[in-house]
């Protein structure tokens, strides 16, 4: 049962970053709202795995 909750915690973060990239391509170019969305991506994904570290480790 763990193993299956990871793995829907792992798929549902790739399709996360999966989106945001497609977002990202997609969007206007605008070099500075893209540079701003890059950040906050970053950001989101960096809370993402720190997320799944605590989830993980409360698993142990």
């Amino acid at each position: 049962m763990n193993r299956s909750k990871t793995a829907a915690i792992t798929t549902a973060c790739v399709s996360m970053a999966v989106g945001a990239a497609a977002y990202m391509m997609a969007g206007n170019n605008t070099k500075n709202k893209a540079k701003k969305l890059r950040k906050a991506t970053g950001r989101a994904l960096r809370q993402v795995g720190e997320f799944i570290d605590n989830v993980s480790y409360m698993m142990k």
